[in-house]
């Protein structure tokens, strides 16, 4: 083989190996590490007689604002809750609930890996209290009303909620949930934000108090 060709083979060879580090590190499983500023605990809702935990994941701290506005609206309906960060969650607490919600944002078409961890470990003892799931992205960003048939919706109920609870057949949610999401350019990591702008996202911060509120005003009828 001429000194040429050879050449031109390493380097499209060390092209593919650099490509595929990037993707690795973009993957849910690596490039996903929330700051601490991110992250947002509370277990100051003590006065309810019923106890609910709500546990999220986060990628940049949209989905912890969340599931801390879920959290408000069920001590607001007179439960005792506690808002814990996934990873800081001792899952042999999850029985001395009453009931349990758990969210993660979508990235990169999967649920971020503590949600998954606690799902695959143990969705036999989640199964055993009355459970709610929520995730947010930003495939609904435009939907301003609560209209659950809108094809955006269960676009993004077929393709990013249900594949994942269809594996746990014994988990029957109360309730499922869509929400808007969100992400700003400048919280990515390069290779990250060069994916995004590809595939032409907006930056924003896409929540809807409103639908957050009414979400959790179902939950509060329903934990009842």
């Amino acid at each position: 083989m001429k000194e040429g060709a050879m050449k031109k083979q390493f380097s499209a060879l060390c092209l593919m190996l650099a490509l595929g580090v990037m993707l690795i590190a973009a993957s849910p499983g690596y490039c996903y590490r929330e700051k601490p500023d991110d992250l947002v605990s509370d277990n100051s809702c003590t006065h309810g007689v019923k106890k609910i935990l709500v546990t999220y994941d986060t990628e940049h701290g949209n989905t912890a604002l969340v599931a801390k506005q879920i959290f408000d609206d069920l001590c607001a309906a007179d439960y005792s809750v506690d808002l814990i960060f996934v990873e800081y969650f001792d899952p042999a607490e999850i029985l001395n609930y009453d009931g349990i919600v758990v969210g993660s944002p979508i990235y990169i078409g999967k649920w971020l890996p503590g949600i998954n961890k606690l799902l695959k470990r143990h969705h036999a003892t989640i199964a055993q209290i009355p459970s709610a799931f929520f995730i947010t992205c930003t495939n609904v960003r435009d939907l301003t009303t609560d209209n659950e048939s809108a094809p955006k919706y269960q676009e993004s109920l077929t393709a990013f909620m249900n594949p994942v609870l269809e594996k746990y057949p014994d988990i029957v949610p109360v309730s499922k949930k869509v929400l808007a999401g969100g992400f700003q350019f400048s919280e990515l990591y390069p290779f990250q934000r060069f994916l995004m702008k590809l595939a032409k996202y907006p930056e924003g911060d896409f929540r809807k108090s409103d639908l957050i509120d009414a979400w959790a005003e179902d939950l509060a009828d329903t934990f009842k």
